[in-house]
């Protein structure tokens, strides 16, 4: 088979996919949005974390969906952990991304949905139903948002929004050091810094030239699985600097490493 023959045959595989996802993103924020700020009985994770029976309950209504239209493909799930598959291809999902904001009735949640082979995300859905809002995109075909291409934004560092992740949920004192240190390293820089409680708001918002920049540290795959594409297909990168992982335009990741490493 010839090269472009097999590239035509991976966009239109992806395309399935895709379409696919893009429903299921649909169906799961129809799920999820009439319980914003009523989610049920909660579970505590950790000392700052728990989960939902909303959570629960949309999780279990997406692997079942995957499960009923690719059951050989695996899936890896913030609540269900992995399930197992027999091909390269898995989905990674946070059934609701910003878990505390949806609980309490603040429309910046999501839900995030990627498809990935052999690790590397080919399609990526976020659903923010809370803002009637539905991202998508597939490997080396862009990024939408409900429909429209969207691009990230040409901004310098001194003109960048910049979000960053939240504090340590078990109060782990060390890591918030090391936050509060990454605030210092970077306030003065940039134009402005947000913390959104959500890396799947953030991420479609850097894709959507909203925010510059996202800096995490050592974040959760099915975080940031989905946005990652997003935003690489809208124009910007991904790139690590010691332990933090940053999204941001290329105009600005070079500045943004170097701000951070300084405190290593």
């Amino acid at each position: 088979m010839s090269e472009e023959l097999f590239e035509k045959g991976e966009k239109d595989m992806y395309k399935s996919y895709l379409d696919f996802a893009i429903e299921l993103g649909k169906e799961a924020g129809q799920f999820i949005v009439p319980h914003a700020g009523k989610a049920g009985q909660q579970t505590v994770k950790s000392a700052k974390d728990f989960v939902t029976e909303m959570d629960i309950q949309v999780e279990n209504l997406i692997i079942r969906r995957i499960k009923e239209q690719y059951p050989t493909h695996q899936v890896f799930s913030e609540e269900a952990g992995n399930i197992e598959g027999t091909e390269d291809f898995e989905w990674v999902i946070d059934p609701i991304d910003g878990t505390v904001n949806y609980s309490v009735g603040i429309p910046l949640y999501g839900v995030s949905i990627a498809l990935t082979h052999k690790g590397d995300p080919v399609v990526a859905v976020i659903s923010l139903p809370g803002l009637g809002e539905l991202f998508w995109a597939a490997k080396g075909e862009g990024t939408f948002l409900n429909g429209q291409p969207i691009q990230v934004r040409d901004a310098s560092i001194a003109e960048a929004f910049v979000s960053v992740g939240d504090f340590a949920k078990d109060g782990n004192k060390e890591s918030n050091r090391e936050r509060l240190l990454l605030l210092d390293n970077i306030v003065n820089d940039v134009y402005r810094i947000r913390i959104i409680g959500t890396a799947a708001v953030t991420l479609a918002y850097i894709a959507a030239g909203r925010l510059d920049a996202a800096i995490y540290l050592n974040p959760n795959w099915y975080d940031v699985a989905a946005g990652q594409l997003l935003i690489t297909e809208a124009g910007g990168t991904q790139s690590l600097a010691g332990n933090h992982t940053i999204y941001a335009t290329n105009k600005i990741m070079d500045e943004l490493k170097n701000l951070i490493l300084v405190q290593q």
